[in-house]
């Protein structure tokens, strides 16, 4: 009869052990036969093998389950063989844990596939290297990039440019840089970036390189045409009038044959066309003289001189400088910082000319009835970045116009320069920082300026 119980089987033979040692040791010792003795040692010896072919079965299913998992060969199946329900319980969980192991196995593998295709086709160049700079993987579009075969050693740079090496050497993790180098006679503008991660306890460096070159020059080509046509603008709005005055003084102080009248022919009436002729040319003259010294002034970046700043006495400075005009329009203001006391190396006449451009900006934005409110809000941000926002509680920026409010020239003003942001964002640039905003009609502005 087959015992289906594992622990009955197992009990059984070694109480059938049991029985036959001391039957044996009985027939042995105290009542010798020889053929009873040997009958009851083989069948001894076959019980407790038995015994150990029925334990090592479970051992060896486990062993090549184990064995299965390491060499990630999860095909095969279990079964109990009649071996009772504890052999049934564990032949159910190895299956199920070898179809889970085949289930991770399988997304593991795809997954991989997904990044080695992604890694293939992707337009950015990939590379990574150890703190040594050797090589350990670089994407075809880096070899095309770089137009290499290969490489095993960042020193391959020097080759391209010194720059190059230098860039992809010294750049720190999640830092951004663009820059330009030579590939042979053509000058590309790289986007680098890069990340720093630890695979089994060792550093690898991976770096991005992209070729900037279509986009920037699509971009750059795009401002140039916003900047003609502010340009044209302009300088339309204040030459169409003087040439159309300029006909009319004409009509006035010639006859129909062209020849100059007498003045003193002139009427009153005529008299008083000229004088408001001339003081309109004077007055758009005066404005287009405005303008082009304003695009000088633009097109001629300040130099930098950067020091050891203290922001916060900065931006108090800035407060009280506007503080009386800020009463007269019954405006709000207030400033927050994080701590104290804020340093950064900065050029105090330029970033208070930003400052000072964004605050007016927030209280020409307010209302002037009591209710106008600005905040500024002072602090750090990752790898020691200074930060500061100017916020209001105005109208908001229309959306159509918020993507050309830092286009030079531009402006909704009737008195604008249309240089103010611009400007701040050329400075925020040779300070190596940025300048955005955050708007919505209706709920205020947000400018944020940020370097460091």
């Amino acid at each position: 009869m087959i015992r289906k119980n594992f622990r009955l089987n197992i009990l059984l033979r070694v109480l059938a052990i049991v029985v036959l040692a001391l039957l044996l040791a009985f027939v042995t010792l105290w009542q010798p036969m020889f053929f009873a003795s040997v009958a009851l040692a083989l069948m001894l010896l076959a019980t407790v093998i038995s015994l150990v072919r029925y334990i090592e079965k479970s051992n060896k299913d486990l062993t090549h389950f184990l064995l299965s998992i390491r060499q990630g060969a999860f095909t095969g199946s279990y079964t109990s063989g009649n071996r009772g329900k504890p052999h049934e319980q564990l032949s159910e969980a190895m299956n199920d844990m070898i179809q889970e192991f085949a289930r991770l196995n399988l997304e593991k593998e795809l997954h991989y596939q997904y990044l080695l295709t992604l890694n293939e086709h992707i337009d950015v160049a990939i590379l990574s290297f150890d703190n040594e700079g050797k090589m350990l993987m670089q994407n075809p579009t880096a070899k095309r990039l770089l137009n290499l075969p290969s490489f095993s050693h960042i020193e391959h740079f020097k080759k391209i440019d010194t720059r190059l090496y230098e860039a992809v050497k010294q750049i720190l993790p999640d830092e951004r840089k663009v820059l330009k180098v030579f590939m042979g006679e053509e000058q590309l503008q790289l986007g680098i970036q890069s990340k720093k991660i630890v695979l089994q306890d060792r550093p690898v460096n991976i770096v991005l390189l992209q070729n900037l070159n279509s986009e920037l020059e699509a971009k750059e080509i795009e401002a140039w045409y916003q900047l003609i046509r502010v340009l044209t603008h302009e300088i339309m709005n204040s030459v169409t009038p003087i040439v159309s005055l300029t006909q009319a003084l004409q009509s006035i102080l010639n006859d129909a044959d062209g020849e100059r009248k007498d003045l003193a022919t002139l009427t009153e009436e005529n008299r008083e066309d000229v004088y408001s002729s001339l003081a309109t040319i004077i007055s758009r003259s005066e404005g287009l003289l405005k303008f082009v010294k304003a695009y000088k002034a633009y097109a001629t970046p300040p130099e930098v001189k950067p020091e050891s700043t203290d922001i916060i006495t900065l931006v108090t400075r800035i407060v009280d400088l506007l503080a009386v005009d800020l009463q007269q329009r019954q405006i709000t203001l207030k400033v927050n910082w994080s701590h104290a006391p804020i340093f950064a190396r900065a050029d105090a006449a330029l970033m208070e000319q930003v400052l000072i451009n964004l605050i007016k900006n927030a209280m020409e934005a307010v209302t002037h009835d009591g209710a106008g409110k600005i905040t500024i809000d002072i602090g750090t941000r990752s790898h020691n970045k200074v930060s500061i926002s100017v916020s209001d509680n105005g109208a908001g920026i229309d959306p159509e116009i918020l993507p050309k409010i830092f286009i030079p020239f531009f402006t909704t003003k009737v008195k604008g320069s249309g240089i103010g942001l611009s400007l701040s964002r050329q400075i925020m640039k040779l300070h190596g920082g940025s300048i955005r905003v955050h708007a919505e009609e209706g709920k205020g502005s947000v400018f944020t300026i940020e370097w460091g």
